[in-house]
């Protein structure tokens, strides 16, 4: 049962790989609205860049003492990797940086 949920799961993600679609057709017209202001006109946060990159390599880096699915030392690679590039940051890096601002 193990082994078919394994197989089923990385098939899953292997698909996921090749879709595409378009943003614009998740969005409802409620929230249209709200995604016609400028990027440009973001308010600045406080939180200087220095800091934000201090906070990402912290969230990037695993236990040394623990063992991790291969998927998930790919996700915090990736993850260490848009924080040195400072591009390219994903939604939940973005949330967990954040996050870090807070605490």
């Amino acid at each position: 049962m193990k082994d078919g949920a394994i197989t089923e799961l990385e098939e899953a993600y292997a698909k996921s790989k090749t879709l595409t679609y378009k943003a614009e057709d998740w969005v409802t017209e409620e929230w249209a609205e709200i995604m016609e202001h400028d990027p440009k006109d973001i308010l600045t946060t406080g939180v200087s860049a220095s800091r934000l990159k201090d906070l990402g390599t912290k969230i990037a880096e695993l236990p040394k003492d623990a063992e991790f699915h291969r998927l998930v030392k790919k996700i915090f690679e990736a993850r260490a990797k848009s924080i040195a590039d400072g591009k390219d940051i994903d939604w939940g890096t973005a949330e967990a940086l954040a996050f870090g601002t807070l605490i």
